[in-house]
């Protein structure tokens, strides 16, 4: 028990310096009201979750990888809370068409990029 719950440490700490890079990376080259750090990062790992979910059906995975990738790096690398907090803010702030893109966005397009992940994944 105590080895998993260091792999899932150790993923989640990698996960967040990521999704921190990441989300400063993007924000800070496309400036717009729509949270596009925090689009980016969800999409990123979106993609690796259906990539993970198909390659893991068709490999032999530790279950202690499953734990630091899926777990720990991918739970703190993604983000529903933020993805949350900056759309009720753009609709606190009146900006109510960027809000609805930024759910829609993040709905639709993560989903169709986790099967996207997916897909690829059925190849390996």
């Amino acid at each position: 028990m105590i080895l998993n719950i260091i792999f899932v440490a150790i993923g989640g700490s990698i996960g967040a310096l990521f999704r921190f890079i990441i989300d400063r990376a993007i924000t800070d080259r496309v400036k717009h009201h729509i949270p596009f750090g925090t689009l980016g990062v969800n999409l990123i790992g979106l993609f690796i979750i259906g990539f993970s979910f198909s390659l893991f059906k068709h490999h032999v995975v530790p279950p202690q990888f499953k734990l630091f990738l899926i777990t720990g790096f991918l739970g703190a690398l993604t983000t529903f809370s933020s993805y949350a907090l900056n759309t009720f803010r753009l609709f606190e702030e009146k900006h109510y068409r960027h809000g609805i893109n930024n759910i829609l966005l993040n709905n639709f397009l993560g989903m169709g990029i986790a099967f996207l992940g997916a897909k690829i994944g059925n190849f390996f």
